[in-house]
């Protein structure tokens, strides 16, 4: 199997596991996630949530099954995105560019220095998480209960006893999933998220894990400290079905 196809099964799991614990939150919404074929979907169906119905795993054998799936009723008049790994050729006929996304992917190795300001975080951490990722809402309400779940390892950064950064993990097999990463507005800028980076790929590496992934957006301060820390980038394509008097 190819590292992008681990990382995003690893991804497909980890967004499971989140659906289900907002579903049984009360978030609202409907949520789903299957496999179709080869391909990763998955459904939200709240309007604030639409960056989580997607259709991922698009390859060479999946290929032909992605306009089957994007026709399935599951779908209800939702517009899933399809995620295509450096392809810039659409993945089936009508689809047109969304904007670019990374998947980030590190191979994992020798054993990083664990830092001693980043904690195992007990309480605290969903308030953090959710004060840096300046959030409220719906998605605040996802945000929260996927973070509650006990398979999730939590991590803060502490500083003059001070929580100022938190960032999560999963252990999906042999693959770690690093996600909700966010650092306080007044603390940005001075290093928080590397070392909460360098100290999950420990605890992921001393975990057994071989592989690392996470994603980010093109561009984004996050996506480049996942470029310096070793990972390797790549470019996801976004692409949707045109809006027309056809199509919902």
């Amino acid at each position: 199997m190819s590292d992008v196809r681990a990382a995003e099964l690893a991804l497909h799991q980890r967004t499971g596991l989140a659906c289900a614990a907002a579903a049984a939150a009360g978030v609202p919404g409907r949520f789903r996630v299957w496999e179709h074929e080869g391909l990763l979907a998955v459904l939200a169906t709240d309007p604030a949530l639409a960056f989580l119905s997607t259709v991922s795993g698009v390859a060479p054998e999946t290929r032909p099954a992605v306009p089957g799936l994007l026709d399935a009723p599951e779908w209800d008049g939702v517009r899933p995105t399809v995620l295509t790994t450096d392809v810039d050729a659409p993945p089936a006929a009508g689809l047109v560019r969304a904007g670019e996304r990374v998947l980030a992917v590190h191979r994992l190795g020798e054993r990083p220095e664990p830092s001693a300001e980043v904690v195992d975080a007990s309480g605290g951490f969903v308030d953090v998480l959710l004060a840096g990722y300046e959030t409220s809402g719906v998605v605040a309400e996802f945000v929260a209960a996927e973070h509650r779940l006990p398979q999730v390892r939590r991590f803060l950064v502490v500083e003059d006893g001070t929580p100022i950064a938190a960032a999560a993990m999963t252990v999906h097999g042999e693959v770690a999933v690093l996600g909700g990463a966010s650092t306080l507005p007044a603390h940005r800028g001075r290093g928080a998220q590397p070392r909460l980076l360098r100290h999950r790929l420990r605890v992921a590496a001393d975990a057994g894990c071989v592989l690392a992934v996470a994603t980010a957006r093109a561009g984004s301060v996050s996506a480049a400290n996942l470029g310096r820390a070793g990972f390797r980038c790549y470019r996801r394509s976004a692409w949707v079905r045109q809006c027309g008097p056809d199509r919902r």
